[in-house]
């Protein structure tokens, strides 16, 4: 796509990492091409941008990876600029220019709406090497967003930074602290998105029950939901990222009401079981209040599908601290479970810590949290059979085969559902009743093709 106005370059943009970096990327995306360039996803380019994650080990190995391929690409004449912008630019920003030459600009953040100008400074010969400022993406540049017109859902990132400084993390580093984004923007963006096509709103940010906090309001997050469900056309709201000590009775209630806009689903990442390790980790609640809080949740909103995140290997997690989260994996009974092996992160507090774990046991240890939700998980599928849910068809394989989700699988990382008997497009939502399953993915048969995407409800 190409915007208009004077002539601009041809633009490769590559974005890792998390939801709320593919925001950015697409922030990225909508000033490029309103600048005058147009922005393709391969192939040959003027530009080659690795939109980066700089949050742990694995995520900062993939994006230098990436940047390395583009490297090659730019020696075989394939692209004729490259620029690093995002997390890692702004992680390292003093170390990388040193040890990656062949980046010709590096850009954080909170620096994206200087990009197309510097893209064109970079022909001209006037470009800094280095343009990593300190702040964040304004209120402004949401406006110029740029989705495919079509794409049904969308994720939106609603504040940026986060206040809670666990152990082993670095975001308050990379992205400051928490700044609760403006709700009269957020509201004009969520209008945007469902005017191309939008109808599943997914909120994201590193802790958004902390929305509206910053600037001392009670109760933002679930202001901002219903005021969100009141647009006309949003069908689905999500809920991402919460962390659970600041998930209340108030937020609980709100799941499943809104004429069933919000969908009964919950993202409550705990890390851990064990009390001393949810100390060390830095995290607010204990043990305890885990276990009340999915009690409290599971008895005011039936039905509703729970997903969570673990880390394993933590420094000084004994093998009892670890049969404890095993044994909690299996009781707690989650329907989606990330688990991911400690990455020892410099610059935070958990890097200096005492007791470090060796990496094949990390690796060990995840395996067998892996294996035991894998178990539970099947076993919820299975026992759906029967079932009819709601499912957003997002593609279509021909001979009445289509691939979607229900209400309780979020986009990326729950699976899918596998539909037969379908004949409608994509974008669409439709009844369907429940076969069976297969690994993490529902299989159902179409019931009816449901309302096509462009008719508002």
């Amino acid at each position: 796509m190409t915007g208009r106005g004077k002539a601009g370059m041809t633009v490769r943009i590559l974005t890792l990492g998390c939801a709320k970096n593919s925001v950015d990327g697409e922030v990225m995306s909508g000033l490029l091409v309103e600048d005058g360039h147009r922005v393709v996803s391969r192939g040959r380019a003027d530009v080659g941008i690795v939109n980066t994650c700089g949050f742990i080990r694995d995520a900062k190995e993939e994006s230098i990876g990436e940047i390395l391929a583009l490297a090659r690409e730019k020696q075989r004449g394939r692209i004729r600029r490259l620029v690093v912008a995002g997390c890692l630019a702004k992680r390292y920003r003093d170390e990388l220019p040193g040890v990656l030459p062949e980046v010709d600009l590096f850009v954080g953040p909170g620096d994206i709406p200087a990009i197309p100008g510097l893209v064109r400074k970079m022909f001209q010969g006037s470009s800094p090497r280095s343009f990593v400022g300190t702040g964040v993406l304004p209120e402004e540049a949401y406006r110029h967003r740029l989705r495919e017109t079509g794409e049904a859902s969308a994720f939106v990132k609603i504040l940026e930074g986060c206040d809670h400084r666990c152990a082993y993390c670095a975001i308050p580093d990379i992205r400051g602290p928490l700044r609760s984004r403006d709700r009269d923007s957020l509201l004009a963006e969520v209008r945007m998105l469902v005017g191309r096509g939008a109808r599943e709103i997914n909120l994201v940010g590193q802790d958004i029950t902390s929305y509206g906090a910053d600037r001392g309001e009670k109760r933002g997050l679930p202001r901002l939901v219903r005021d969100i469900c009141a647009v006309r056309g949003v069908r689905w709201v999500r809920l991402l990222y919460l962390y659970p000590g600041r998930l209340d009775d108030d937020l609980i209630d709100l799941v499943g009401t809104e004429g069933g806009k919000v969908c009964r689903y919950l993202d409550i990442p705990v890390q851990h079981i064990d009390a001393g390790v949810l100390a060390r980790m830095g995290r607010r609640y204990g043990p305890d209040d885990v276990w009340a809080l999915l009690e409290r949740v599971r008895k005011r909103v039936p039905g509703v599908f729970l997903r969570t995140s673990l880390i394993v290997g933590f420094p000084g997690e004994t093998a009892a601290a670890f049969d404890r989260l095993l044994r909690f994996v299996h009781e707690s009974r989650w329907d989606y479970l990330g688990v991911f092996p400690y990455s020892r992160e410099e610059g935070t507090p958990a890097h200096a810590m005492e007791r470090q774990i060796p990496e094949a046991v990390k690796r060990e240890r995840a395996r067998r949290v892996r294996d035991a939700q894998a178990d539970i998980l099947a076993a919820r599928n299975a026992g759906m059979a029967g079932e009819e849910i709601e499912v957003l068809v997002e593609e279509t394989r021909g001979q009445g085969r289509a691939v979607g989700r229900h209400r309780g699988q979020a986009p990326e990382v729950d699976g899918n559902v596998l539909l037969s008997g379908y004949r409608g497009p994509v974008g669409r939502f439709c009844r369907a009743r429940v076969s069976g399953a297969r690994e993490w993915d529902v299989l159902a048969k179409a019931v009816d093709t449901g309302s096509p995407p462009g008719i508002l409800t």
